[in-house]
């Protein structure tokens, strides 16, 4: 059974299936799979956001953090 990370929008993701986390300016955050599939796009206009986004993603790539949910309350400040 998938181990689910819910995102801001509520959606969930198997960070399992996350290779490749990106930055895209002014847009916000991608996530690609291993053949550079688009995955999903967090929407983050700030900046220092996207990147706070993209360390706390990355993070729940590594191994036995699937299914743990980061607090994204920064980004309603």
């Amino acid at each position: 059974m998938a181990k689910l990370t819910v995102l801001p929008s509520g959606d969930a993701l198997d960070m399992r299936t996350v290779s490749a986390i990106t930055l895209s300016p002014g847009k916000g955050v991608l996530c690609l799979d291993d053949q550079r599939r688009f995955l999903t796009l967090i929407r983050v206009e700030d900046a220092e956001k996207a990147k706070q986004v993209r360390q706390i993603l990355i993070q729940l790539t590594q191994p036995g953090m699937g299914g743990s949910q980061p607090d994204w309350s920064f980004l309603e400040q």
